[in-house]
């Protein structure tokens, strides 16, 4: 490594010198410190040298996108959304083409770990030392107004989006608006929330271990995690780069569809979209249309495979599993063939997802490390990321048990266990391998459930730490194996179960899902079955 620039004072001290070496588990020879000192004030002086130039950020235009009336709901307000809001704001476009597009009049909801310019980024927590303000709107934000829809605020997330569950949202409980109390699922709760109590007819949610698709599935709702890259992550705070997905969510699929389709395809800034199409390239909105009259010839001729590993998961209602093979038999009646398939691999992929993203969660999302990357940084949030205090822990502890047992995991990993990750990330490409060569063999879709049960009851911030973690263990078992992967996946309602955790709550029914799973860059077949089975069947009363 060349040294290009030597110092014109000495910023940095011998014990400076010696602290670093100590991360390494090592000490600088005395005779050399100085030496270090002279080449490390050097390195100093790059960085003042870049601290003094303004960051390179993709432009904002907001006399073509302006922002209007940025505020936090009260709690009050909030608590009559079931506290799904983060955000409140009101953009569209000022240009007649852009409210001439196919988003045209809709409203839509942002995560609230996507990027809104002006617009503060809580993530969920209550551990940053000074509000993070986005200098820079999201790809997708700009392609969502571009098409003429109207932003109406960034819904809640769970802490750090690290919950499939919404009992860890650090300033309130997003609630299940069929049944007080249980979980709207996570991370992305607020985007489902809104969704299932008619706030918004579109959402966008993000998606790194089934956070689209678990809360989809809890709440009756259409959750869509596309191929890994088709969607650009640029301007989403990240907690792995191997495993980001952000995608629609909505209450049919029709509307699914044509949310991916304004918003898929590169934008020539996230380095995860080496694969993907160009930009507006695919639409998969205007090819269902075909199918409104006879929906049931989009699936005809079909095959579609039942994954038999995902029917025996650990904790598997046996309710829920009847359910999924019920619906994936009903693919029958359509006109499409349906089997059975194994695909032993399948168990070991939680397994896989777990390893491959532990490190990764813990430097990256939780710390701010992750220097190596091409495409935009978000410099100000990873500053704020940078330093730990034993307060900041301990709220996070309180809130979200996970992200704290990420921290801790990923630093266990990179200390006693080097290479593991390595390794998991090696057998996450044997894994995609694996589906894709049933998907080449002329499999069209795989169904799995979705998530092992339907939507659990609250835990209290007052529970221990394995309290609120139990009511997390096994829910991603099904779905996290599919981000490793970067396979597309579907979570559809298919049917509604009574609740029996509660004895109280028996008159309880809640929604349940079934995943559909394509070879990549197959949305179109997903959809193609999908929208067949919800024209043909009504979920609400199965």
């Amino acid at each position: 490594m060349s040294v290009v620039k030597l110092p014109d004072q000495i910023t940095v001290t011998p014990s400076q010198i010696q602290e670093t070496a100590a991360h390494f588990g090592v000490t600088v020879p005395d005779s050399d410190v100085d030496a270090y000192c002279v080449l490390m004030s050097g390195l100093d002086a790059c960085v003042d040298l870049l601290d003094a130039e303004e960051d390179y950020v993709p432009h904002l235009d907001l006399e073509r996108f302006p922002r209007v009336d940025i505020h936090r709901p009260t709690p009050s307000e909030n608590a009559a959304d079931y506290n799904a809001w983060a955000y409140k704001v009101q953009i569209t476009s000022t240009s007649k083409s852009d409210l001439a597009g196919p988003l045209a009049g809709l409203h839509v909801a942002i995560k609230d770990n996507v990027n809104i310019a002006g617009v503060p980024s809580l993530l969920g927590t209550d551990v940053f030392t000074k509000p993070y303000i986005p200098a820079y709107d999201a790809t997708i934000v700009t392609r969502i107004l571009q098409a003429g829809a109207t932003i109406v605020g960034k819904a809640a997330c769970e802490n750090f989006s690290m919950s499939p569950t919404s009992f860890t949202n650090a300033y309130a409980n997003v609630q299940h608006p069929m049944a007080a109390g249980y979980s709207v699922g996570g991370s992305s709760s607020g985007s489902a929330a809104l969704l299932c109590s008619d706030r918004v007819p579109l959402a966008i949610g993000g998606d790194q271990g089934g956070s689209i698709r678990l809360p989809a599935c809890y709440c009756g709702l259409v959750g869509l995690k596309p191929t890994f890259g088709l969607v650009p992550y640029t301007g989403i705070a990240s907690l792995t780069a191997i495993v980001d997905h952000t995608g629609p969510m909505s209450r049919t699929v029709l509307a699914n569809a044509l949310l991916l389709s304004a918003i898929a395809g590169k934008d020539g800034l996230d380095d995860r979209q080496i694969d993907a199409p160009a930009y507006r390239a695919n639409n998969y909105h205007a090819p269902l249309l075909a199918f409104t009259e006879d929906p049931k010839s989009a699936v005809k001729g079909m095959r579609i495979a039942i994954l038999t590993e995902s029917l025996e998961v650990v904790g598997l209602d046996p309710r829920v599993a009847e359910k999924v093979k019920e619906a994936a038999n009903l693919f029958r009646a359509l006109g499409a063939e349906v089997v059975d398939i194994s695909i032993p691999m399948h168990k070991l992929g939680g397994a896989i997802w777990t390893v491959a993203n532990r490190q990764g969660i813990s430097e990256h999302a939780l710390r701010g490390q992750n220097p190596v990357r091409l495409g935009v940084h978000d410099v100000a949030l990873n500053q704020e990321l940078s330093t730990w205090t034993q307060e900041k822990f301990e709220k996070l502890q309180l809130h979200n048990p996970a992200a704290t047992n990420a921290m801790l995991g990923g630093q266990f990993i990179k200390d006693k266990r080097p290479g593991a990750t390595d390794k998991a990330i090696n057998l996450s490409r044997k894994l995609k391998d694996t589906y894709q060569a049933v998907f080449n063999q002329g499999i069209d879709l795989l169904i799995t459930p979705c998530t092992p049960t339907i939507s659990n009851y609250t835990s209290s911030v007052s529970d221990s730490v394995m309290q609120k973690m139990a009511k997390t263990i096994g829910i991603t078992q099904n779905t996290a194996p599919f981000n490793v992967s970067g396979h597309p996946v579907m979570s559809l309602p298919i049917g509604m179960l009574p609740v029996i955790e509660r004895e109280e709550d028996r008159h309880i029914k809640l929604p349940i899902g079934m995943q559909l799973v394509a070879g990549l860059f197959e949305e179109a077949k997903i959809y193609k079955a999908a929208f067949a089975w919800e024209q043909s069947y009504r979920w609400q009363d199965m």
